[in-house]
């Protein structure tokens, strides 16, 4: 009895050697990646400034000399390469998010949502009607990560509204049982119930003529979960948006 004990003690010890060896070479592997991703996104995003930098001296030098059909190609051309770099900046996002250490603290939500406002001309007026509407209570999350959170929904609010209309926004807060629940009403356009599902997936741009890479919502999802929160929304196509985010309350 005692023999079998000690051998399967030993098996134990093995066993958690072997894990740690293995876990311990996963995560090199994942940093070695993850610097790999980084570099080749420096590489990518190099010609991509070139294109915009130099379409845009062009358009300002030589506009008078192109013919309409050249300013719109060159158009498409900054157009595209903006749409690019875009697009390599939210993948490396969602990549920070998804592998990086995301410590919780104590976070002023109405500091984040004022400094955000003031920092952005389109979501100030005349440009948009955003409306704080407190108080915000403090809650626990990480202030980076729920910022990147809160400048989506803030952006997405603004943008997806017909042509023509202001966008009207409407910003507040709800406590219940320990969680606080941030709102965003919008006056957009609104999201079909049969789309609703999927529109927090990579890469899911339901819009066509909106700008936009699809991965906004992804991560802001992603963020939430790594600081034990959750999103949702309630919408209806042609009434607006309203998106909440929820954490835990800073007691």
């Amino acid at each position: 009895m005692r023999q079998a004990k000690n051998r399967l003690a030993g098996q134990a010890r093995e066993l958690e050697q072997t894990v740690a060896e293995r876990t311990a070479a996963l995560r090199e592997t994942m940093a070695d990646l993850e610097s790999f991703s980084y570099s080749i996104a420096h590489d990518l995003r190099a010609p991509l400034r070139a294109m915009q930098s130099f379409g845009s001296i062009l358009e300002d030098e030589a506009r008078d000399q192109l013919s309409d059909q050249g300013k719109d190609c060159l158009r498409r051309i900054v157009t595209a390469a903006q749409r690019m770099d875009q697009l390599i900046q939210d993948v490396l996002n969602y990549s920070r998010v998804v592998r990086a250490e995301i410590p919780l603290t104590r976070v002023n939500v109405e500091r984040l949502l004022r400094g955000i406002l003031e920092s952005y001309l389109h979501l100030q007026p005349p440009a948009a009607d955003i409306s704080l509407q407190g108080p915000f209570p403090d809650v626990v999350a990480n202030e980076a990560t729920l910022t990147l959170c809160l400048s989506n929904l803030l952006g997405n609010a603004v943008k997806f509204v017909p042509a023509g209309v202001k966008p009207l926004v409407r910003v507040w807060a709800e406590s219940n049982n320990g969680r606080v629940r941030l709102f965003f009403a919008d006056n957009g356009i609104g999201i079909p119930k049969e789309q609703q599902n999927r529109i927090f997936e990579m890469f899911q741009r339901l819009h066509r003529t909106y700008e936009g890479t699809g991965i906004g919502l992804a991560i802001v999802k992603k963020s939430m979960e790594r600081m034990r929160g959750s999103v949702g929304l309630q919408s209806e196509l042609g009434k607006g948006s309203t998106f909440w985010l929820e954490l835990a309350r800073a007691e």
